[in-house]
């Protein structure tokens, strides 16, 4: 499964080809495309505090589509243990990301992002880059 990070999601909303590219291609696999509600949550708040109602409703159209994968105990316990290790190394993240990374590990998924230093740290997580690529 690939999880997309609120930037690719980003990126797909403002046209970024090679994102478009890697969807369809994907697609045309059928690999399962998914997202986290953490990263629907940070894209919709920006959207309302822009009040883009046309992307936002794209938004809408594009969550439909796809898994959309939320917080659970197993993932929380996920949770604790990133934040637990990565303080322990002096290294600070926001909860966001972590919430994130542990629902892409609890299902054994990979998180496409372009935000790796945000996740570079973060033992059993599988991430990938499609915009450097």
């Amino acid at each position: 499964m690939i999880f997309l990070d609120t930037d690719i999601i980003s990126y797909h909303f403002s046209s970024h080809t090679k994102i478009k590219d890697k969807l369809l291609e994907l697609a045309d696999q059928d690999e399962r495309i998914c997202i986290t509600v953490i990263n629907v949550y940070e894209i919709l708040k920006g959207l309302k505090w822009k009040n883009n109602l046309q992307t936002e409703a794209k938004l809408m159209r594009f969550i439909e589509k796809l898994p959309l994968f939320t917080i659970n105990k197993y993932v929380i316990n996920i949770a604790a243990n990133i934040y637990a290790n990565l303080r322990k190394k002096g290294i600070s993240i926001g909860d966001s990301d972590i919430l994130i990374a542990a629902i892409v590990i609890a299902n054994n998924g990979t998180l496409v992002t372009n935000n790796i230093k945000h996740f570079e740290n973060i033992e059993q997580l599988k991430v990938v880059n499609w915009v450097l690529k």
